[in-house]
């Protein structure tokens, strides 16, 4: 697979988002070729490559547009959750913030694992979950 070039403007992005969540909402799976997941595939080598900045402008760029649950629930189990266990201590203060003032946000933050996050940030994040309920 070729290497997702991280968006530089607004419409790279809502190309990237727009197939992103086309992939996630789509019925085919195992094998089943989609011309979309593309998107998808690339968002989670940003996560391999250490792209974190890439992944966190992705999550911040998606989790308010218009999806199903589910494809809300794969935002909160996947770059979400790789975002935090990966490199929990550069993004929690913003995810803290991030959670205190999005209601959408914060339940986002509800549908992410502990994974490999240290005890630390996992226990920031669960406060984090808290503070608007």
């Amino acid at each position: 697979m070729d290497e997702l070039k991280v968006p530089s403007n607004d419409v790279e992005w809502d190309t990237l988002i727009t197939a992103w969540i086309a992939a996630e909402e789509s019925e085919k799976r195992d094998g089943d070729y989609d011309p979309a997941w593309w998107a998808v595939d690339g968002v989670i080598m940003w996560n391999i490559d250490e792209k974190h900045e890439a992944l966190w402008e992705f999550i911040i760029r998606t989790f308010e547009r218009p999806m199903s649950d589910k494809t809300f629930a794969m935002i909160a189990a996947g770059p979400l959750e790789d975002l935090i266990a990966g490199y929990g201590a550069i993004y929690i203060n913003r995810v803290e913030e991030l959670a205190r003032k999005n209601p959408r946000f914060n339940y986002l933050l509800g549908g992410v694992w502990k994974n490999s996050s240290s005890e630390d940030i996992w226990e920031r994040v669960e406060k984090a979950r808290l503070t608007i309920w």
